[in-house]
């Protein structure tokens, strides 16, 4: 595990502004194996502003077309996208993040997960090629929540990946034509 942080680490801690990474990734719940690329050295952020942005436009494009359910999917994610700024100002979480204390930060994109000890890249999506279909199962999301996707899909935060790189389900990683093999140990 170290051996991998330090190679991951090498490889993104010099980068300047956004630079690209590729790599092959199996998910753990769906089977789905994808290529993926994404920008990495983005700023969260920035991220979730311009997101409130594009809110704030979709919101003013919409509001006489758009349902009772669809104005109140667009005020709750304009709510979360706002505390989330917020909370980031205090140096702080958004309150429904279920994922809080569970990341020890190492450089800029890449944490370790503390709960499985995975890696964690954190990238936006730029493109996505399915090699092997994954198996989906029915989701039965009440109407408002169905909602509030269909809005957050309509934004930039809607790019935002997270990839647990463990032996189980990356095989290379390339940042900046650095190609990172991940050998599991013994192999």
């Amino acid at each position: 595990m170290k051996n991998i942080i330090a190679e991951i680490t090498k490889s993104i801690a010099n980068i300047q502004g956004c630079q690209f990474a590729s790599l092959t990734y199996l998910t753990k719940s769906t089977k789905e194996l994808a290529r993926y690329t994404v920008n990495l050295g983005f700023s969260y952020g920035n991220l979730v502003q311009k997101s409130i942005t594009e809110l704030e436009i979709l919101i003013a494009e919409n509001t006489a077309t758009w349902s009772e359910l669809q104005k109140q999917a667009a005020a709750e994610v304009m709510a979360s996208l706002r505390e989330t700024v917020e909370a980031h100002a205090r140096g702080e979480q958004n309150s429904a993040y279920t994922k809080a204390g569970q990341y020890i930060p190492v450089v800029n994109g890449i944490n370790v997960n503390t709960t499985d000890n995975t890696i964690q890249l954190f990238g936006l999506l730029n493109s996505k090629v399915t090699l092997v279909p994954g198996e989906y199962k029915k989701v039965n999301s009440k109407p408002l929540t169905v909602a509030k996707n269909a809005i957050r899909k309509q934004l930039s935060i809607s790019k935002f990946r997270e990839f647990a790189l463990d032996l189980t389900n990356v095989d290379s990683v390339r940042v900046n034509g650095d190609t990172i093999e991940l050998v599991p140990v013994g192999a």
